[in-house]
């Protein structure tokens, strides 16, 4: 059974607010690190620079504060692969505890024109690895028609 992708990602001393929390928005840019750890290990050509993503939907659940000085361990899995996105949940926690959790929609994207583009095979064997309720070996869940219209430009 697949595990999912764990890292750690230290806040930083200016990412606190007045109220000594981790500001809310500098939590994304935390999540938003855990997740290019992730990327960087897809094989082969397939890296995140040649194969780049976007975010269309972000989700998230403030659980708890999250504090400078404790390193935040996320949690990432595919939850679905769609034709041309996928969406990944994930759990971030301090001291055993989770302070936030929820869902990003990554869109894979043309790199000449911003567009969206079909994932490709290689692709989606690699993302089945870090769906739950997916063996290694077994074939990739159904493709799942993309719930988001994308259309990015340069």
């Amino acid at each position: 059974m697949p595990e999912p992708y764990r890292v750690s990602v230290s806040p930083r001393w200016s990412d606190q607010d007045l109220n000594g929390h981790v500001n809310h928005a500098a939590v994304v840019t935390l999540l938003e690190e855990s997740r290019i750890q992730w990327r960087s290990t897809m094989p082969g050509p397939g890296t995140p620079g040649v194969t780049p993503t976007v975010v269309a939907a972000l989700e998230l659940n403030y659980r708890r504060p999250v504090i400078h000085g404790q390193d935040l361990t996320v949690e990432l899995t595919v939850c679905r692969i769609g034709t041309t996105s996928f969406t990944l949940e994930c759990a971030a926690s301090q001291g055993g505890k989770v302070a936030v959790d929820g869902r990003t929609v990554l869109v894979s994207v043309w790199p000449e024109t911003g567009r969206a583009r079909p994932l490709a095979e290689e692709e989606r064997r690699w993302l089945a690895d870090f769906q739950p309720g997916q063996r290694r070996n077994e074939a990739p869940a159904p493709q799942i028609s993309d719930p988001i219209s994308l259309e990015l430009t340069q």
